[in-house]
């Protein structure tokens, strides 16, 4: 502090780290992200309305790939090949879909179809994400694997 009352503050250190920390937090986003499409595809499968399966393997259809908004650039390889690069303020999401022609016919009918199974139905994937207990259980999923991560930072 000089005389005048006025006083200089170095934040060189703390800015170092806060991108080193910046750039951690997006790597485990986009893990925690990958593992949250797997528990909302894990959930279509077991939870109302369920998957499909009869004809073909639509449950063991599914694919994960990141996409993002801006200029970050995203492996959109299957977890967990992901590819580290820091995403900054970038919004990033993670793609749930199905290779199966069929696969849209059967989440987007408004057929009335005798299912082969109880609690399988149309709206498969997007019905999860329509709940809110179980979108705050795929947000918590990614804000845990974030804390655990951290812990110790």
């Amino acid at each position: 502090m000089s005389n005048s009352g006025s006083f200089t503050l170095n934040l060189t250190d703390h800015d170092k780290r806060m991108l080193k920390m910046s750039g951690k937090v997006d790597k485990i986003t986009k893990v925690a992200m990958f593992e949250a499409a797997a528990a909302l595809k894990k959930d279509a499968d077991e939870l109302p309305p369920k998957t499909p399966h009869l004809h073909g393997n639509l449950r063991g259809d599914s694919r994960r790939s990141a996409k993002a908004k801006g200029n970050a650039k995203i492996n959109p390889d299957w977890y967990p090949k992901i590819e580290a690069e820091n995403l900054g303020s970038k919004i990033l999401s993670v793609l749930v879909t199905y290779c199966a022609p069929y696969a849209a016919r059967w989440h987007e009918t408004t057929d009335n179809i005798n299912w082969s199974e109880d609690g399988v139905g149309p709206k498969f994937l997007e019905a999860k994400m329509a709940r809110k207990d179980l979108r705050d259980k795929y947000y918590g999923l990614i804000a845990q694997r974030i804390k655990e991560e951290l812990a110790g930072d």
